[in-house]
């Protein structure tokens, strides 16, 4: 069935007839504020609006969720069920668009409303006025609610769509009255509310597109398989629909607490210091505990959605004990850069998963350290479909068990063509930012200012050394974490000059650095010296 109707048509759905919602297999809202400002932008030129699609559900028991007035970014969504034989309209294409209008004229996005400069207009193509702007067009802003900054002629869309009708004159001349303006910035003013008022109740404005809308009984009525596939279809252009959007919308077709379950995860688990864990990492991660194939398709997910229910709880406690692991000082992965691939951390969950209480056994720190270091040295998780059941098949017995690090590391090797499965200079020198997170803990720790900040610094400075030693300057020996600031401050400075205020035991145990070797006679010894120190601090703690 096809109609067209307003947007204030439909947002009376949302809003005052609580008959306009959301299926559970929905995304969340993605949509940005500037998004939403040249939304009505768009509008109000009379650009087309393009068409939503509506599922009337009467028959089914589906999962749904509200649209929401007051947007957080994170914010954690709760579904509801509707029963069957209780008719509901549910949104499957058009949630972007719909979401905005309804925060834009009935809510706040991150506690601002949205307000309309009422004397902003686009450029006519025959105008030669240089203070009209025609990319900037009707311009609307998201400003807190009496912010002593906003200027007067930005007036809340909300309160300009809700006059009602026979007072409309009267509210638009106060308005007027009370910015001020006068001769063409007053009817530019006037015609303006005018036209946002008319635009929004324009009936024939929004295309609709209903499936359902006449179906006379449950038998012929679209099944939730139907309904999802038509979905995934109609969701592949705007704002693209994942492929991790379409496997968690398959299991929310299945779990109807998948939602709820996955979004307190990720935000437990990003709180502080993101890593970039996400409902694709989660699933993946659920895969992987289960010992379902890892493979990331439809027909799997199908398959093994309830052992990704069954394992969530504990997969859940292994997942936040292994963030602590590797955040911890003696691992010590603060910055979600250094966790890359991010898909390493699988193994060692699936590891902790096995353990007593999900937990790290304080006996397999080293091992498990090792194993870690190892996996992002050799980027061997780059591609986790392909390798993590060859490490999986390897700890499937390791229930209060220790960590086969032998067995592990023999993997990499075998599977890898080039691979490190020992500490060498090699290694070190393929990642320096990842050996100097593991040999300089003191500097690279947490820090609350931009000023101690770790950065990758050469001791010897490149611009003055690299021409005489082009391999030497950029060895591991030569590299080390400075704070910012000092980092900024020294510029080329030679190192002695830069590290003359640091007592010698602590440049000896921060840097690794020999101080009798800071001279420019000494450069090919000092890297040399330094390099011996990483190599054997990174093999004590790697334990190989």
């Amino acid at each position: 069935m096809a109609q067209s109707i307003s947007v204030m048509a439909l947002l009376n759905k949302i809003h005052n007839d609580h008959t306009l919602v959301l299926p559970d297999i929905q995304r969340e809202f993605v949509w940005d504020r500037d998004q939403i400002r040249l939304l009505f932008d768009s509008i109000m030129r009379g650009y087309p609006f393009g068409s939503l699609l509506i599922w009337q559900t009467r028959y089914l028991e589906v999962a749904y969720r509200d649209f929401v007035a007051d947007y957080t970014p994170g914010q954690v969504y709760i579904p509801k069920i509707k029963e069957q034989n209780k008719s509901l309209e549910m949104v499957l294409d058009g949630q972007q668009r719909l979401q905005s209008l309804y925060i834009g004229i009935y809510g706040t996005h991150e506690g601002r409303r949205l307000y309309f400069d009422v004397t902003s207009r686009p450029a006519s193509v025959d105008t030669e006025d240089d203070d009209v702007n025609d990319s900037s067009g009707y311009r609307f802003a998201f400003w807190k609610e009496n912010e002593p900054n906003k200027p007067k002629r930005y007036i809340s869309v909300s309160e300009i769509l809700n006059w009602g009708t026979r007072f409309e004159p009267q509210q638009i001349a106060r308005i007027i009255a009370e910015i001020p303006l006068k001769d063409d910035e007053a009817e530019t003013a006037a015609n303006n509310m005018r036209l946002l008022r008319a635009v929004m109740q324009q009936k024939d404005l929004v295309p609709l597109e209903s499936i359902d809308y006449d179906a006379p009984n449950a038998s012929a009525a679209r099944t939730i398989d139907e309904i999802l596939d038509i979905f995934v279809r109609v969701n592949s252009g705007g704002t693209r629909l994942s492929r991790s959007d379409l496997m968690f919308s398959i299991i929310k077709r299945h779990w109807s607490d998948a939602r709820v379950n996955f979004d307190e995860l990720v935000k437990d688990v990003e709180r502080t210091n993101p890593l970039g864990i996400d409902k694709d990492f989660i699933i993946r991660g659920l895969l992987t505990v289960a010992d379902a194939p890892p493979s990331y398709e439809v027909e799997n997910i199908n398959k093994h959605w309830r052992s990704i229910e069954t394992v969530f709880d504990s997969f859940a406690r292994a997942l936040k004990s292994t963030i602590d692991f590797i955040k911890s000082p003696d691992v010590g992965i603060l910055s979600a850069s250094l966790l890359n691939p991010i898909s390493t951390l699988f193994p060692l969950i699936y590891y902790v998963y096995h353990q007593p209480n999900q937990s790290v056994l304080d006996s397999e720190r080293q091992n498990l350290r090792a194993f870690f270091y190892f996996l992002l040295y050799n980027d061997f998780l780059q591609r986790p479909e392909a390798r993590i059941r060859y490490l999986r098949d390897k700890m499937k017995n390791c229930t209060r068990a220790p960590l086969p690090i032998d067995p592990l590391l023999h993997v990499i090797a075998t599977r890898q063509r080039w691979h490190f499965i020992e500490t060498s200079f090699g290694m070190l020198n393929t990642k320096p930012i990842l050996t100097l997170n593991l040999v300089q803990p003191q500097v690279r720790r947490e820090t609350m200012s931009w000023q101690e900040k770790p950065e990758v610094d050469h001791i010897f400075p490149r611009s003055r050394y690299g021409s005489q030693y082009p391999t030497l300057v950029n060895d591991i020996g030569n590299f080390a974490f400075l704070g910012k600031l000092r980092n900024i401050r020294k510029s080329n400075q030679n190192p002695w000059e830069y590290f003359a205020d640091i007592d010698s035991q602590e440049l000896l145990d921060d840097y690794l650095i020999d101080k009798e070797l800071l001279r420019e006679d000494s450069f090919e010894a000092l890297v040399s010296d330094r390099r011996e120190r990483i190599l054997k601090r990174v093999r004590n703690l790697l334990g190989r």
